[in-house]
């Protein structure tokens, strides 16, 4: 995807009072969609009803209206820091509000109203600074003109106009309304990084008290008037269909009121989740046919090594050479929060309550389903109990809005834990090789890599015409930051049948894996420090050498470790970030590993909350570690063999490491954090292996090698 830039005074758009405060809005240049050669519309004098970023009510409370969905990233408290800090607002009075569905809530470098990828700060960035100083200056402004001085002779300090030759000062809540009738300014003058207040400081976060009294609403704690309950059976097998059901058996279950059909399944619907489970289990749905009828692991494995043969290996003539194959598994999202949406449909008007990343589509679906015009439907985003990518996809909000237009009631609709786990959009997995060649300073002369993976943009933009090579599962990979005077890399696109989707670092979650495993096996060859071997590697990346060099001094790399101890290390850039880690281990007398320390470097550009950022990284590496030491979607018989977190290994806490985060403030562009760090967890982990053990993993997960942790 290629952004335009901003044309800077393009994005103030409204200036309105109607009693209730001063309220401000902004649009932008959109981007362009390179997949599709289409330009993504902004609509027009919507915008100045539903578009309102900044609203301001005489009580001096001041409310963002939040573009992006807060998943656990901490994006309403990062977000609101950005406005508060040129506003100049008093920290106390901020409060936020998820935006409706509306292109102006589009961020700049999505195609759509979404949450994700990690674009949320870099995209609303320029943006927000920019209606926070606009507001600021109206209100200085307003102040100026009541008191009958100049707009020099006053300045704005926490939530206050103060006229600086008399100590006068009057609150934003008591200009608002003279400020809401004053022009917007076209060329509002921005804050000096050196003047920032809040920006990069550890500011707590805004939505941790609820979450913490549980007073916090998620999605599957929304409860409307008359509402009713309902859970859902898809088929097993993928994209297969209903055969037969019990529905007089269903309905004989107390509370149980309707048997509602649904793509690709059917739903209960009761006076609460509870019966409608147990009305499922009565109704006993069959289903028969699917895509991935008679799928099993090794046929996909089949695949992946048939589209690597058809590429071909390249023949290399060197006395060093490597030549490795590496895989990967399908892994679920594993959310805590499963599937779910509330949805009411009457014959003019529907509401939909959603934790989800993707409003756009939600709106897109729910006007198809009901037939309602844009203007009719109302999608309210809920907090969502983990995202990780999988609530960019609509399927729960499809069958929620089906099944209350269908009996003309509110109807909540929550996935069962199987169901969620078993109806995914996986992580897709994939396959790759490489043969490298080492010249005479041990150094790599020449890399050929070829990978075979599934598309994930193929189901987005097939229907448009769209086809061949896929951004999302090549990044990684088909760059590498590295000094090597022969690079080459092809990408097969293999489909399986098996829905795939975007999980949390999407491309880099395999591609680092890979490129960092076997950088590492030449170091090896090469009988040189691995730290050292990417040094040399890296001589013109400065970025990337300080990220490394800081990561290798926090683990006090070279030290003389403890008997059983290894070190690996490993970095990567993703989302505009560079992340480097260190993982120590050790190897027991009975063979277990226990996973010790980790130390993190992050060089992200400019930092907002840097205890956000700090968060980011523990939670993404853990979220990758997790997926490295145990987790694999396993397929027999065309349907998922695992079914809850029994089987389905995450992480526990007494095996999570302890982690140190160093943060590089390099003054660079913005780059994303939520999903930076998660890539660097299964190489770091597979290099620190080999150090302890001299056992060289090239698949996940790690246990399948009869690796076992403490």
């Amino acid at each position: 995807m290629k952004k335009q830039s901003f044309k800077r005074r393009t994005f103030i758009k409204t200036s309105t009072f109607a009693g209730a405060g001063l309220a401000l809005g902004f649009t932008f240049v959109p981007l362009v969609n390179s997949a599709t050669g289409g330009r993504v519309s902004v609509s027009g004098e919507k915008g100045a009803e539903l578009g309102l970023w900044i609203r301001i009510a005489p009580d001096g409370t001041i409310t963002l209206i939040a573009p992006s969905s807060e998943m656990g990233q901490g994006v309403n408290t990062s977000l609101s820091m950005i406005l508060a800090e040129e506003l100049e607002a008093d920290w106390q009075s901020i409060k936020t509000e998820t935006a409706p569905v509306n292109s102006d809530y589009k961020n700049p470098e999505q195609p759509m109203q979404l949450t994700g990828g990690s674009t949320s700060i870099k995209g609303f960035w320029e943006p927000l600074r920019e209606v926070g100083a606009a507001a600021r200056e109206m209100l200085i402004t307003a102040a100026a003109q009541k008191w009958g001085v100049s707009v020099g002779a006053c300045k704005a300090q926490s939530g206050y106009i103060i006229h600086q030759k008399s100590s006068r000062k009057l609150g934003y809540g008591e200009l608002v309304e003279a400020a809401g009738k004053l022009d917007v300014p076209s060329d509002p003058t921005l804050k000096a990084p050196e003047e920032y207040s809040l920006v990069g400081k550890p500011v707590p976060r805004l939505d941790l008290p609820d979450k913490i009294n549980g007073t916090a609403k998620f999605g599957i704690d929304v409860r409307l008037p008359g509402m009713l309950f309902a859970t859902v059976r898809q088929s097993p097998v993928f994209e297969g269909t209903v055969l037969s059901h019990d529905e007089t058996a269903a309905k004989s279950i107390r509370g149980v009121t309707a048997v509602v059909s649904i793509p690709n399944g059917i739903a209960v619907v009761a006076n609460n989740t509870w019966r409608a489970k147990k009305g499922m289990e009565a109704l006993n749905p069959q289903f028969q046919d699917g895509l991935t009828k008679g799928l099993d692991c090794q046929k996909v494995r089949k695949q992946f090594r048939k589209a690597l043969d058809n590429e071909g290996k390249v023949e290399l003539d060197s006395p060093k050479v490597l030549d490795l194959e590496y895989e990967v598994p399908y892994l679920a999202h594993a959310t805590l929060e499963p599937m779910n949406c509330t949805a009411s449909v009457t014959d003019n008007f529907c509401e939909v309550w959603a934790p989800t990343q993707n409003q756009e589509m939600s709106l897109d679906v729910t006007k198809e389903i009901t037939g309602l015009d844009e203007d009719q439907i109302r999608i309210h985003t809920t907090l969502l109990g983990g995202g990780f990518g999988r609530r960019i996809e609509i399927d729960y909000v499809t069958q929620a809005v089906t099944i209350s237009k269908n009996l003309g009631k509110p109807v909540q609709v929550t996935w069962m834990r199987e169901e969620d786990m078993q109806h995914d959009f996986y992580r897709p997995a994939s396959m790759s090789r490489f043969q490298i060649s080492l010249g005479k300073n041990g150094l790599p002369e020449k890399w050929k890599n070829q990978l075979a993976a599934p598309s994930i943009l193929k189901r987005y933009f097939a229907p448009l015409g769209w086809f061949g090579f896929d951004p999302t599962s090549t990044e990684g990979a088909k760059e590498l930051p590295y000094a090597i005077p022969d690079f080459d890399f092809d990408f097969s696109m293999v489909d399986p049948g098996v829905p795939v989707g975007f999980w949390r670092s999407v491309g880099s979650s395999h591609n680092a894996f890979y490129i960092e495993s076997a950088i590492d096996e030449a170091s090896h060859l090469a009988q040189h420090n691995p730290f050292e071997y990417r040094r040399k590697l890296l001589a013109e990346k400065p970025r990337y050498l300080n990220v490394l060099e800081k990561v290798a001094q926090d683990a006090k790399w070279g030290r003389r470790l403890q008997k059983g101890h290894g070190l690996g290390i490993a970095i990567h850039k993703s989302f505009g970030s560079i992340v480097g880690a260190v993982i120590e281990i050790s190897s027991n007398t009975s063979g277990r590993l226990e996973l010790h320390n980790v130390w993190i470097s992050v060089d992200c550009g400019k930092v907002v909350n840097p205890d956000i950022v700090r968060a980011q990284m523990e939670g993404g590496f853990i979220f990758g570690l997790s997926a490295a030491v145990g987790e694999e979607i396993t397929l027999k018989a065309g349907r998922v063999e695992q079914s809850n977190f029994h089987d389905y290994s995450v992480l526990r806490m007494k095996s999570t490491p302890d982690i140190s985060v160093s943060i590089i403030e390099s003054g660079e562009d913005i780059g994303g954090v939520g999903e930076p760090s998660v890539p660097l967890a299964a190489p770091a982990l597979a290099n620190a292996i080999f150090s302890a053990t001299g056992k060289r993993c090239r698949s996940l997960p790690f246990n399948k090698h009869g690796v076992k942790f403490v």
